[in-house]
Order: structure tokens, then sequence, then C-alpha cells
């Protein structure tokens, strides 16, 4: 006879579900520490070496890798991801514009951290090498330095952004900090 009946099953996969979002907390935990002390808005940029946090990309091509197939585009469904950081060379197309992004705090609420959400109130086009467009959403502090950055027309820029799901129209992201290409 077994010993291990419906009780035991259940306390076994309580503990197992525990574990995980355990193990999730530390590693947003670790995540944000990582943003925190590597983002240009948080350090010295002139000392801190931000591109081992950020991994370096070109738009054009990320935008390739990062689409949904066509039954999840055609369910408008988004594959939703780990938030992890890129920074890349984009023109900025007009000033960002104030918004409400619900879906944004969703996607990153998938993610438990103890750390404060940033304030995304922004979106903003960004357009690859290769012309094409993304719209991507943009924080509170972003906005202010892309704002800086556009006078009256598209401007190159750096960006540093959070890639937290991918959509119809590609990666979906976060601009966190922008300054002017160099």
């Amino acid at each position: 006879m077994s010993s291990s009946g419906p009780a035991d099953r259940l306390a076994f996969s309580v503990i197992s579900f525990a574990a995980v979002i355990a193990m999730k907390k530390f590693i947003s935990f670790v995540f944000t520490l990582s943003l925190f002390f590597t983002h240009p808005s948080f350090a010295d940029t002139k000392t801190a070496n931000t591109t081992g946090q950020f991994k370096q990309v070109e738009l054009a091509s990320f935008i390739q890798r990062n689409y949904v197939s066509k039954q999840m585009a055609d369910k408008k469904q988004r594959a939703m991801l780990p938030p992890s950081a890129v920074q890349f060379n984009a023109k900025l197309m007009q000033a960002p514009t104030p918004g409400e992004f619900s879906l944004v705090y969703d996607a990153l609420l998938l993610w438990p951290s103890d750390a404060p959400l940033p304030k995304i109130d922004h979106s903003a086009f960004l357009q690859a090498k290769d012309g094409r467009v993304i719209s991507v959403y943009v924080s509170d502090a972003a906005a202010a330095q892309l704002k800086a950055l556009y006078q009256s027309s598209p401007v190159d820029t750096h960006i540093y952004a959070i890639h937290i799901y991918n959509y119809a129209q590609g990666p979906r992201l976060v601009v966190i900090g922008a300054s002017a290409a160099s």
C-alpha cells in the first residue's frame, strides 16, 4: 500500500508552488538591483559600465526576432516575458505623448518584486535603421529625457529599455532612459 494520499500530493504541490514563487521573487529582486545600480539615471555615466547589464542589440534584427505566431496575432495574444534590459540606437519619430497604460503594469506584475514600479505614463514611436517603426512605453523619467532631445523633427537617440512582451507588431519595450546617439 502506498502512503502517498491526496493530502500528501496536495501538500507537495503547495510546497512546489511556494518554491517557484520564492524563486521568481528572488530573480526579480536581483534583476531590479542590477538595473538600479547600472542604469545611467542612477549612476555617474562617466564612470559606470552600463553595457554589461543592458544587452546591446540592433533594433531592426531585434524586431525581426520578437514577433508572435500568426495564431497568437490573430487572437490578439501576447507572449509575456521575464523583463530583460536592452540598449540600442533608434530614431525618435515624435516627442513622447501622455497616456494611460494598464497593460504594461499587468505585464510587469507577472514578475513580482519588492521594488516600486516605475511611473509609465507616456508612449513614443522609434524607427529602426531599416525603416520599421515600433511603439514603446516610456517611463516618466525617460519621457523628460526624450522631450529634451526632440526639437521639431526626428532625432537619433540611444535608448535603454526593458523588453516585457512580444505581440503582433514585435517586441514591446519600456524605455527607461535615453541620450543623444553618439
